[in-house]
């Protein structure tokens, strides 16, 4: 049985609920004004008020004020037009908080076991060793003011989750994970995509306990602290003159003389976010540090992002290429991995200019644009790319790694189980599998399988070791 029930919220839909409100409306006038124009009609009513007996309401769902206000947390699953569309194969949300509760959300973009042909399949655990009764829904909202979708619990009644890992209680109907086998249709879900996202918002609400409205309660001040900090020239214990020369020109053989500008931070940060950068600078020595090869703007970029701010989308658009190359240089990898994917985003790629990205892009371990590049040339019309590129200008080892993508492609396309299964993985799964490890997610899709491969490989020799010991 399939515990929801699907509401289309589209102004048609809407409009078609307005209509039935009025005919409703309109009924019940018609049979008051039959009842009030006669004496007869009086009179029954009057008898029939005299016989009537109340009692006591019948709820259909939860009564309105026994419940919580909605708590809404909005999923975000990135990329979701890559996500791997195998039948049984899930991806799984973070833990998120809800009602002193832990939850999984868990997606999978081919379907479940038992889903029907081209539907998505949605699950809901609970993480947590106690019982909790929620009413739940899922809101998607059309990115273009379209109609929304909202994919409620049955009736909206109060659902019982039972303790994580437990069997489950079928005469109590409480489980640890609720599942809809037929969400909607991938098809459909692929219209409502804000830049690749499919954005999911759980809804919850829960039995009010009586207790006192949650206190107030500030959030750790350290990043608000750090960002009115930077660039205070009274407590920085570090000093930087940015620019008098800059590498120009196709060969870099030139230098353009530009101004220096003064900036002043604080070793701490510095140390943190930007090692790098931190090690250029001696402790004790009071002289300033000169940083060369970079624009100004693009410095305070980097400065500002240690402190913890956040660059705005416009800047990274513009400079994406240039704060690559001082994130990589200065060891700023979460700055140059939010570069590289909003480079991604913006690069227009062409037969013409192909050979020149993905060699930039291996030079610089950017490993999502050279992906973006494989799939370019992997889309592209074979003779076309014959004729118009000259892969004798490509590095012998991208040939290598075509052909491999290549491969791996093919076996993600074709549900193939051979190989491990990291070759058919995405960088984006790549890298988020490598940061729930607590791995660099920084270098090529070589290195992180390896690296990914060593963790797994590490953990079960420590396991075995246990379990001897």
């Amino acid at each position: 049985e399939v515990d929801t029930q699907v509401v289309c919220q589209s102004p048609a839909a809407l409009q078609t609920v307005r209509a039935s409100r009025v005919d409703w409306g309109q009924t019940t006038s018609t049979v008051g004004s039959a009842g009030a124009g006669s004496a007869v009609g009086r009179t029954q009513s009057r008898q029939t008020t005299q016989m009537s007996t109340r009692h006591e309401p019948v709820h259909v769902g939860a009564p309105p004020g026994g419940l919580s206000d909605w708590a809404i947390t909005p999923l975000h699953f990135n990329g979701f037009a890559d996500l791997p569309t195998t039948e049984g194969v899930e991806v799984r949300s973070p833990l998120f908080s809800c009602f002193g509760h832990q939850w999984i959300t868990a997606i999978y973009p081919g379907g479940d076991i038992d889903s029907n042909d081209g539907y998505v399949a949605l699950f809901l655990a609970n993480r947590t060793e106690e019982y909790i009764e929620i009413v739940y829904k899922y809101v998607i909202k059309h990115p273009n003011g379209g109609g929304d979708i909202s994919i409620s619990n049955r009736y909206g009644n109060l659902r019982m989750f039972s303790p994580m890992d437990s069997d489950g209680d079928a005469v109590n109907d409480a489980w640890p994970v609720r599942a809809n086998n037929n969400f909607m249709l991938r098809s459909t879900l692929m219209n409502y995509l804000v830049d690749g996202t499919l954005i999911i918002e759980v809804h919850m609400r829960t039995n009010k306990q009586g207790q006192p409205s949650t206190p107030f309660v500030p959030e750790n001040p350290f990043l608000r602290n750090a960002l009115a900090d930077f660039g205070n020239e009274e407590t920085a214990d570090v000093r930087f003159e940015v620019g008098g020369a800059v590498e120009c020109g196709k060969g870099r053989r030139k230098r353009a003389k530009t101004p220096t500008t003064a900036f002043h931070a604080h070793r701490y940060p510095l140390r943190m976010n930007a090692p790098a950068l931190a090690d250029m600078c001696k402790v004790g020595d009071d002289s300033p540090t000169a940083i060369s090869n970079v624009r100004p703007e693009i410095f305070e970029h980097l400065l500002y992002y240690c402190y913890g701010g956040k660059i705005d989308k416009d800047d990274l658009q513009s400079d994406a290429k240039e704060i690559i190359e001082a994130a990589d240089r200065f060891g700023i990898v979460s700055l140059k991995l939010e570069a590289e994917a909003c480079y991604v985003d913006t690069v227009e790629l062409t037969l013409d200019n192909i050979i020149g990205v993905v060699t930039y892009a291996d030079s610089k371990n950017l490993a999502l644009l050279k992906e973006r590049c494989m799939d370019f040339l992997s889309s592209a019309n074979k003779m076309e790319v014959a004729e118009k590129v000259s892969f004798d200008d490509m590095p012998s080892h991208l040939m290598k790694d075509w052909m491999d993508w290549m491969v791996a492609l093919a076996r993600r396309e074709g549900g193939s189980s051979k190989g491990d299964r990291f070759s058919a993985m995405r960088v984006s799964q790549l890298r988020r599998l490598a940061n729930d490890k607590g791995l660099c997610v920084d270098g090529s899709r070589e290195m992180l399988i390896s690296s990914i491969k060593q963790d797994e490989e590490g953990s079960e020799t420590e396991s075995d070791q246990s379990d001897l010991d």
